[in-house]
């Protein structure tokens, strides 16, 4: 139930703190809405809206250079897979234009989200809303963090617009 729900909705409050936080970043953003697509691909790299997931090995397989054993419980951090030094340079900046950028924010293979379509597509959406009528954002109050051990996101975030885009 959560998926597509709570997912979504912490990847867009995830996304617009990032760009609260990396102001070059939004400023690229609200000058060539171009870049649109790959920002949405930075923020679900970025915000990583589910923190793990566990399998079952159904076979013996080495991965990373560890024995797995058929039976063992094996967990993927995507937070930690999102910033993977191994595939992405400087996966500790937040760049709006990386590309490629092979984040793991809806998994791989069988197990990819089949929402993934319609929560990028509702991700861009809010966002050119948002950026339509507004130039500048900037946090009005502390951010909460959901308490959590299966998602990542927030529970309260106030922010105010401070200068709209009909006035610049």
């Amino acid at each position: 139930m959560g998926a597509g729900l709570e997912t979504t909705r912490n990847a867009i409050s995830a996304g617009l703190l990032a760009l609260i936080e990396h102001p070059a970043e939004l400023d690229l953003l609200l000058k060539d809405e171009t870049l649109m697509p790959s920002a949405v691909e930075e923020i679900l790299r970025w915000s990583s809206p589910v923190t793990h997931f566990a399998r079952v090995a159904m076979k013996d397989t080495e991965l990373g250079g560890k024995q797995i054993h058929q039976g063992d419980r094996v967990v993927l951090w995507f937070p930690s897979a999102n910033r993977d030094e191994e595939v992405f340079a400087n996966p500790y900046t937040f760049d709006i234009r990386r590309t490629p950028n092979e984040h793991l924010a809806f998994s791989k293979g069988e197990h990819f989200c089949a929402g993934a379509h319609l929560a990028r597509l509702e991700l861009r959406l809010m966002l050119q809303a948002l950026l339509k009528w507004t130039r500048q954002i900037e946090l009005n109050g502390k951010v909460e963090r959901l308490r959590s051990n299966f998602l990542a996101g927030i529970k309260h975030m106030p922010v105010r617009f401070t200068e709209s885009r009909a006035a610049a």
